[in-house]
């Protein structure tokens, strides 16, 4: 990186400092992608880009950062970055922290159609966890923490089973700009009750597993080919690494909406923009009908007689 990265971001806030990493990390001083290595995966769940990213932020966070990787698969969130006191009241159980100065990181990779965009861009899956302005982590006595939590949407281009690929498009994003019921966390990441004992030898079981769609930030082309910083707080340009280059927001109901902040680069000379109403895109026409699984079709007038 060009200069040392407490020079260009407070240590308290923690989110813009993993940000003006990665950007670096992934974009050139021109804004251009940066290739890179990744190893082989080694398992189905195993994901290495998870692991590069944690391990840029351990390397290039200051030393007395904590970057805590999830100890095993299907654990949300991927990591947890905390200041050493941050991290001391977390261990101990406490509440009372700096929300600036801890976060919760989902890696959430998007794949890209054929024609440079998004192949989901109205949606993404968020499998049994839905995302939330702040995500439940546990101290070392079994206490449930309430942290920030962030959302690193990622679409990568190459071969990403071992070999060079690059970040076309990169969003960190709040967990508040894709939404901030905390009831909906709670209830779909809560213990549920499994149906057993089915089937004809009863030796079925139907996990009740949810599966969330949410929205998809790169869906919005605005973001596309650039790495762009959305946040709750508009005081982020007083670092000399950003710069403030438009608002958006989200409505809430008719007349009340959310504002968001939106920060890339300032090495970069960003423009800025007006303000964008609502712009992560949306389905047109969802249903609460899901459509029948499995079916084969088979046209009877193809079949002839052995």
């Amino acid at each position: 990186m060009s200069s040392d990265v407490n020079d260009r971001v407070r240590p308290g806030d923690l989110p813009a400092m993993a940000f003006t990493i990665l950007s670096e990390a992934f974009f050139d001083d021109r804004g251009r992608s940066v290739s890179f290595h990744l190893r082989d995966k080694r398992n189905t769940q195993d994901d290495p880009f998870d692991e590069y990213v944690t391990d840029l932020l351990h390397e290039q966070l200051p030393a007395e950062v904590i970057v805590l990787r999830a100890d095993k698969p299907l654990v949300s969130p991927d990591a947890v970055i905390a200041s050493p006191e941050e991290y001391e009241l977390l261990r101990a159980g406490g509440v009372d922290y700096d929300p600036g100065a801890i976060f919760g990181l989902e890696v959430k990779k998007v794949d890209l159609g054929r024609n440079g965009k998004p192949a989901r861009s109205t949606g993404l899956d968020y499998n049994s966890t839905p995302p939330c302005a702040t995500v439940r982590v546990y101290a070392e006595d079994g206490n449930e923490i309430r942290i920030p939590g962030f959302y690193l949407f990622v679409a990568l281009e190459g071969n990403e089973e071992g070999g060079m690929v690059q970040v076309h498009s990169m969003a960190l994003v709040a967990g508040a700009a894709l939404n901030k019921d905390v009831d909906l966390y709670d209830r779909i990441t809560g213990t549920r009750t499994k149906q057993i004992g089915l089937g004809t030898y009863g030796d079925g079981a139907n996990r009740v597993r949810p599966m969330l769609l949410f929205s998809n930030p790169l869906g919005w082309e605005w973001m596309l080919g650039a790495a762009t910083l959305i946040s709750e707080r508009n005081d982020l340009a007083d670092y000399q690494s950003l710069a403030h280059v438009r608002d958006m927001t989200r409505t809430v109901s008719p007349g009340v909406f959310e504002l968001f902040h939106c920060y890339r680069l300032a090495k970069l000379s960003p423009p800025v923009e007006e303000t964008a109403h609502d712009p992560f895109p949306q389905p047109s026409k969802r249903k609460e009908e899901t459509a029948q699984r499995g079916r084969f079709g088979i046209d009877l007038r193809t079949l002839t007689l052995g």
